[in-house]
């Protein structure tokens, strides 16, 4: 069976991210279920600005967020990402990389995201005990080489979700396509990812769509100075990503009696809400430093007026013979940050 999938890994890519624009629907919040998809799962790539998959240097938790990028290496990898959110929300990913000689590299994960207990009340607010609710992930990657420079890959994602009674169960599929020029220090990944159907919706007859996504990646990393850049697009089926307050509406110009439009996004801000931007730091192999920005979440969660740190994110990475420890600050609002701290090992170095 491997054997059959293997080779047609290429074309069932090419043809799925060709035909994908066509039929795909923009990931627009509150229109799609299982949201929590599109968190970041481990603390590299909050800290590089969100989404980051352009880049195949051996990281697991990497591996995870892009298939493509999976790699012999990450053999017997075990890693572990805990985010801490504010009102007692945490999630966080669980990976672990297995190779076999004849079929190749696979990595398993699962991604949890515990959102705490609420108190249960009925209509008129007496108090009738408490309730959970949650949302997992469980799925395997397969990544295969294609030549020199490009490789595929895939990940299968079964996922469940609790909130109160109601459960629902899905399952979706990621492909993605990576160009590695070591030579180059260039990195460059296309990627579709929640590719999938609600099999049990959390009311009877009722399915809805997952958070369909294609984005884009580029990464370069200077010869002669510690430095990589990065650029992600993200929601590329989904021009205008902008929200307009439907409460504020034309008024008039008290002089000349003129109809004034409410204010629209320019086409420059249209295309920043697409666009992610990580530097990471690498004076040498066992220390990192990265710094991230997100346009789309300064301008549309930053306070008005109070904008602060909004938007940006930075991190830290320390390798040690046995550990590599990553941490993450990612700013959302005035209101607060997410803090993630991500351990990883390898068990053949033990």
């Amino acid at each position: 069976m491997i054997a059959f999938i293997i080779p047609n890994m290429k074309r069932a890519l090419i043809i799925s991210l060709v035909f994908l624009t066509n039929w795909s629907y923009g990931q627009v919040g509150g229109q799609n279920t299982y949201q929590f998809l599109d968190l970041d799962f481990n603390a590299r790539s909050m800290a590089l600005g969100g989404d980051f998959i352009a880049l195949k240097d051996g990281d697991i938790n990497l591996a995870v967020a892009n298939p493509a990028s999976i790699k012999e290496k990450m053999d017997n990898d075990l890693a572990l990402n805990h985010f801490i959110y504010p009102a007692g929300i945490n999630y966080g990913q669980l990976a672990f990389g297995k190779t076999f000689e004849k079929a190749g590299t696979f990595v398993g994960h699962l991604r949890y995201v515990s959102y705490g207990q609420f108190t249960r009340t009925d209509e008129t607010g007496i108090e009738q005990g408490t309730f959970t609710a949650g949302d997992y992930s469980l799925g395997a990657g397969y990544g295969r080489q294609l030549n020199e420079r490009f490789s595929v890959g895939a990940n299968l994602n079964l996922i469940f979700s609790h909130l109160e009674t109601y459960t629902s169960f899905g399952f979706g599929v990621d492909v993605a396509s990576t160009y590695y020029n070591e030579e180059a220090n260039l990195t460059a990944t296309v990627m579709a990812r929640n590719i999938g159907y609600q099999i049990k919706g959390y009311t009877s007859d009722n399915n809805e769509p997952l958070p369909l996504e294609v984005l884009a990646g580029i990464s370069y990393k200077f010869h002669h100075a510690p430095f990589r850049l990065s650029l992600l697009g993200t929601d590329l089926t989904t021009w205008d990503l902008t929200y307009t307050d439907p409460s504020i509406g034309p008024s008039i110009d008290q002089l000349t009696g003129d109809t004034i439009p409410p204010p629209s996004a320019s086409l420059v801000q249209k295309i920043a809400y697409h666009t992610n931007f990580g530097f990471e730091l690498v004076p040498s192999d066992n220390f990192f430093f990265r710094v991230g920005f997100n346009y789309q979440r300064r301008d549309a969660l930053g306070i008005v007026d109070r904008k602060g740190a909004s938007g940006f994110s930075f991190g830290l990475g320390i390798r040690t013979k046995r550990f590599e420890f990553n941490y993450g600050l990612s700013f959302y609002s005035a209101a607060g940050a997410s803090n993630v701290f991500g351990i990883t090992t390898n068990f053949s170095s033990w």
